[in-house]
C-alpha cells in the first residue's frame, strides 16, 4: 500500500476514497473525519464488484443484508460510547479507554462501508435510521462490576463471535469488494474482542473474587444477548450460491458457528480466567444449533 504525506504533513492512504460523501456535515470537520477514516487495513476495490452477474432478487437479498449490517454497525457507535462511560466511571486504565473510544470510530467506518455495499446492490442511497443502543444498567452495582458486565456483553462475547462469523463468511466470499469490506471489518473486530478480554483480566486482578462472581452472573445474559441476534429474522429472499459469494451465510450456518464459538472459544476463555460457565455449553449445544 502506498503511503504519502498530504499537504498538512499527515500520512495518507493513497487508496482511501470517501465512502459515503452524502453522509457528511458540509463543515470543515470533514477533513478531520477523512483522516480518521483512513485507518483501514486494506484498500477496497469498489470498481471491481461483480454485482452485474446477479438477478434482481439476489441483489435485493444482498441489499437488505448489507443495510441490516449498516444499521447494526451504526448502533455499535453508541454501544462503545456508553461502554466508555462505564469504563471511565470504573477508573479503567488509559489504554482500555483509548481502545474503547477507537472502537467507536471503527464502527463509524464500518457503517459507512456497509451503507455503500447496500447501495451497490440496490442502486439507492439509504442511511440507517437514528437510534441508540441500550446496555444493562444497574445503579446498585459497584462501578467496576457495571463496567465489567457490559464489557463482557459488548466485547468478550459479541465481538469475539463477530470475529468467528466474519472469518467464516469471508472464507466463502469471492466477490472482490465484499471480501475486502469483510476483511477490513474483521481486522477491527479482532481488536474490539481483545479489548474485552484484556479488561476482564485487569478487572479480576483489581477486584478479585467479587469480580469473578459478577462475571459468572453476567455470562448467561451476555450469551443470550448475542444468541438473540443470531436467532432474529433475516431479510426476505433465498440464499443462493451467487448470494453466498457476495458475503452471506444462511441462518442455520450462523447458529452452528455461534454454538461452536461458545464451546471452543468463549467457554475455554472464561474458564481460563477462573469464571464459572454454568450450563453454557449445553444451552448452545447441538439442540440449539440445529433448531433453525
Amino acid at each position: 500500500m502506498s503511503i504519502d504525506n498530504d499537504e498538512t504533513g499527515a500520512r495518507a492512504d493513497d487508496h482511501y476514497e470517501p465512502t459515503s460523501p452524502w453522509w457528511l456535515s458540509g463543515t470543515p470537520l470533514e477533513a478531520e473525519h477523512h483522516r480518521l477514516m483512513r485507518r483501514r487495513s486494506v484498500p477496497i476495490p469498489w470498481a471491481e464488484t461483480t454485482v452485474a452477474a446477479l438477478t434482481d432478487a439476489e441483489r435485493a437479498r444482498l441489499a437488505g443484508t448489507w443495510m441490516r449490517r449498516a444499521e447494526a454497525e451504526y448502533l455499535a457507535v453508541s454501544t462503545f460510547s456508553v461502554l466508555a462511560i462505564d469504563l471511565v466511571a470504573a477508573l479503567a486504565p488509559a489504554d482500555v479507554l483509548s481502545l474503547c473510544l477507537r472502537a467507536g470510530i471503527d464502527e463509524v467506518r464500518h457503517a459507512e462501508m456497509c451503507i455503500r455495499m447496500a447501495q451497490i446492490y440496490s442502486g439507492v442511497q439509504h442511511l440507517p435510521p437514528p437510534g441508540m443502543s441500550s446496555l444493562p444498567d444497574d445503579p446498585q452495582r459497584p462501578k467496576l462490576h457495571q463496567a465489567l458486565a457490559n464489557t463482557m456483553l459488548v466485547s468478550c462475547v459479541s465481538e469475539t463471535y463477530a470475529t468467528t462469523v466474519l472469518s467464516a463468511t469471508r472464507d466463502l466470499t469471492t466477490d472482490p469488494v465484499a471480501q475486502a469490506v469483510l476483511t477490513s471489518i474483521y481486522s477491527d473486530e479482532v481488536m474490539h474482542a481483545r479489548l474485552g478480554w484484556s479488561y476482564l483480566r485487569h478487572a479480576i486482578e483489581v477486584g478479585g473474587q467479587g469480580v469473578i462472581d459478577a462475571a459468572a452472573e453476567m455470562l448467561p445474559r451476555a450469551l443470550r444477548g448475542v444468541a438473540n441476534v443470531v436467532e432474529r429474522e433475516r431479510p426476505a429472499g433465498e440464499v443462493t450460491e451467487a448470494v453466498r459469494v457476495h458475503g452471506l451465510m444462511t441462518p442455520a450456518e450462523e447458529r452452528v458457528i455461534y454454538s461452536t464459538c461458545v464451546r471452543e472459544v468463549l467457554v475455554p476463555g472464561f474458564e481460563a480466567l477462573g469464571i464459572p460457565v454454568g450450563t453454557a455449553v449445553a444451552d448452545y449445544g447441538d439442540v440449539w444449533a440445529n433448531a433453525a
